[in-house]
């Protein structure tokens, strides 16, 4: 049924019709009598056109909207969703793949022909057809469903029920048809998107639902970054079944392919859990493999699930810092002592002597090698050369390197502003008497969580950073940059002046920490829980820590500790892949402020890992992807073929204009590792709790011969009305618009013909 309705809305419609009323007989009085005059004919032809023109604005004034109102009556109908995952090649019953064996594809197929009638599977009205693998898409009623493949490298059940909602926008979709072993591999827990729907779901369970004799690795968990030479936990568990009693089973651990550790574990009951812990130290930095490897028991129902992967980015505990001095001091000797004493550190010192000289020789950047912490302490001064402070800004602006700054009272003001942005701070002038004050920190609110004066639990309330000796400062005034955070002002005789003495910042991937004040030897002598020695406790079992080592160790973590903010992401959609799947490489660009950069060659260079496992000739050379921007700062590019198999890294980077804004890497498999032949038997708990919970129904294939006959039987398998509202905007149109403007111009034409004033 249709019902059209006109409404106009910037007005009554009356209102519209006593205006075109009146300005019809307004034109009908105008050429009641014609200079000169002429036939009745031409008269009424001109009232016409201006009746007509006039009307045509009005209607552009009121805005008229003509409204169509469809009321339908559409019957019911089934969402068929096939499961197309590598899981359906797995066997129908029992657990191997034996000659005559059905698999679980073959059996879907031959349930869905002898419960579903040909002529109602290839209707679109009555059966709307589905794919279910890493997501769900359409499958046309028109095309055999024994065409589908399992193919699918990830079975997400939970993209069903967005896709059903989408569907029933525009049909009468009342019960949801479920071929699949029930389990998911990716996407959330399906039964909750289920639930929110509220369509009935008629699970088909495909599989043997009873525990195989099979054991898998079900967990592999670690960090995901570590540190070289640091032991960090790696724990594995194992799911079991079919197992007699004191049967043993060997875990392995690789790096790479290089044997870590192993462990052998007694299986004590017939179904269960085991988890075994290893302890993981790497050897050296960069992006590693760790493969958890079950040995095969002999029987078992099959040996993809035996292996888990996982990567671990190991980063160096070896940070190579460059100190630069103006002259000798006791901040510079503390600070050497203090960075030499670090195991995690390797120290080059360069400090001036007279003139522009340095005692360990001049500094130059091949000398330096590669830097991670640049250390000013009263640098530079008067008689610094302008080659030593370009090398300083090279690695400060161009190479992005992070930054302690500690003032001297030698610092030269002149040479030090040659630096720019370099620094956080900005120094003003300084009085000609040069003399020293005493200042003392007084902390901002937002330093309480900082890490940088992050105080460990059992010195807390010992004594407080304000409570420190006070730094020696000139009468310099120091202004923090506006991207800087203040931790501490300056209090000088108990009065807190706005004048920053210690600051943080971040910028790019590089972090800076700057000091106003010097004289931060004092803070060897301050000692965290002396006070609580002073008061008569005597507890020589906590060592105490004095105020400099806190500082400086906790501001070499953070200064060391790479920022998140990563300006250019590059990697591949997933870790795992299947040989010959699609790889999609998905990466972002951001310049310096974070916003997102639109135009920029983004590329990325695809290497095989070699492996002693693999033959010669079996892998493929390097490989090189551009990846088209897609907006946003976001690029995308696609091996729709996918890879061979084995282990890749990539190491993506972002040029503008031969400029380069950052880089990324890191790895990914093909092949060693499916995750859909991981769960060997069918998750009959999954498929029940989505049939009993949306009011629907479980099956096997052999009980499914009374499927349409339970749909049919359910209650909200009703037609129902669906009513659709178009709204058409006359005044809105451009033949309104030409309309009235032809009959202005002809009634226009016409009087100039006829002469008429």
């Amino acid at each position: 049924m249709i019902r059209i309705s006109l409404d106009l809305a910037a007005g009554s419609f009356w209102l519209y019709a006593g205006i075109l009323l009146a300005s019809v007989l307004l034109a009908v009085w105008s050429y009641r009598n014609t200079v000169p005059r002429t036939t009745r004919a031409r008269r009424n032809t001109l009232i016409a056109l201006r009746s007509v023109a006039i009307a045509a604005l009005l209607l552009a004034i009121f805005q008229p909207i003509i409204s169509s109102i469809t009321t339908e009556r559409i019957t019911p109908s089934i969402a068929l969703v096939m499961d197309n995952s590598q899981s359906m090649t797995l066997p129908e019953k029992g657990f191997a793949l034996l000659p005559g064996v059905q698999t679980r594809d073959e059996a879907m197929l031959r349930s869905i022909h002898d419960a579903i009638p040909s002529d109602v599977l290839r209707d679109p009205n009555k059966i709307k057809l589905f794919t279910t693998g890493d997501q769900t898409i359409p499958f046309p009623n028109r095309t055999p469903i024994d065409s589908i493949r399992p193919e699918a490298s990830a079975t997400d059940l939970s993209s069903i029920f967005p896709a059903i909602r989408d569907v029933r926008k525009t049909s009468n979709t009342e019960a949801i048809v479920l071929y699949s072993d029930g389990a998911f591999t990716a996407g959330e827990n399906p039964i909750y998107p289920a639930q929110e729907l509220g369509v009935p779901v008629y699970a088909v369970g495909l599989g043997d639902s009873t525990e195989p004799r099979d054991v898998a690795v079900t967990e592999l968990f670690t960090n995901e970054v570590g540190t070289v030479g640091a032991a960090q936990p790696v724990d594995v568990t194992l799911h079991y079944g079919g197992i007699k009693p004191g049967e043993h089973v060997t875990v392995q651990l690789f790096e790479e392919d290089q044997k870590l550790d192993e462990k052998t574990l007694e299986l004590s009951q017939v179904v269960g859990d085991e988890a075994v812990s290893f302890q993981y130290t790497p050897k050296s930095e960069g992006m590693k493999k760790l493969t958890a490897r079950v040995t095969v028991l002999q029987g078992e129902a099959t040996d993809k699930n035996n292996l888990r992967i996982t990567y671990v980015k190991v980063l160096k505990n070896k940070f190579h810092v460059v100190l630069f001095a103006g002259a000798p001091s006791s901040d510079v000797s503390f600070l050497q002592q203090f960075f030499s004493e670090n195991p995690t550190l390797q120290l080059s010192t360069y400090i001036q002597k007279q003139g522009a000289e340095f005692y360990e020789g001049t500094p130059t950047r091949e000398k330096l090698g590669q830097v991670d912490l640049v250390v000013l302490a009263g640098f530079p001064i008067a008689s610094t050369s302008d080659e030593s402070i370009a090398l300083v800004r090279e690695l400060l602006m161009h190479e992005g390197r992070s930054l302690l700054f500690v003032p001297s009272h030698q610092l030269d003001l002149a040479k030090l502003a040659e630096f720019g942005d370099a620094l956080p701070i900005r120094a003003g002038s300084r009085s000609a008497s040069q003399a020293e004050l005493k200042a003392a920190l007084a902390l901002t609110p937002s330093a309480a969580e900082d890490p940088v004066l992050h105080v460990p639990p059992e010195e807390r309330g010992a004594i407080t950073w304000e409570g420190l000796a006070p730094l020696f400062k000139t009468e310099t005034h120091f202004d923090a940059l506006p991207e800087t955070r203040t931790l501490a002002t300056t209090n000088v005789q108990g009065v807190k002046l706005d004048e920053p003495l210690l600051v943080t910042r971040t910028i790019g991937n590089a972090r800076q920490i700057a000091l106003t004040g010097y004289g931060i030897w004092q803070w060897k002598l301050t000692t965290f829980g002396r006070e609580e020695a002073y008061a008569g406790k005597t507890d020589t079992t906590k060592s105490n820590i004095d105020a400099l080592d806190l500082f400086l160790a906790n501001s070499v973590r953070w200064l060391t500790t790479q920022a998140e903010n990563k300006r250019v992401r590059i990697e591949p959609n997933r870790k795992f892949y299947q040989a010959g799947e699609r790889i999609d490489f998905l990466g972002q660009v951001y310049d310096e402020s974070m916003e997102p950069v639109e135009q920029a060659d983004v590329t990325v260079h695809i290497t095989q890992n070699p492996s002693p496992l693999q033959g010669e000739g079996q892998g493929r050379g390097p490989l090189d992807l551009s990846l088209e921007a897609a907006g946003n700062g976001r690029f995308t590019a696609t091996l729709p073929q996918g890879l061979p198999k084995g282990d890749y890294s990539y190491k993506g980077t972002a040029m503008q204009n031969g400029v380069a804004l950052g880089s990324d890497d890191g790895r990914f498999n093909v092949g060693d590792f499916n995750v859909e032949l991981a769960e060997p038997r069918m998750r009959s708990d999954i498929l029940r709790a989505l049939a009993e919970r949306t009011g629907g129904k479980f099956y096997t294939p052999e009980t499914a011969a009374n499927l349409l006959k339970d749909i049919y039987a359910n209650p909200r398998f009703q037609p129902r009305e669906i009513t659709n509202t178009h709204d058409y905007e006359l005044w809105n149109s451009w033949p309104l618009l030409v309309l009235a403007i032809l009959c202005f111009g002809t009634e226009w034409f016409i009087r100039k013909r006829l002469g008429m004033l």
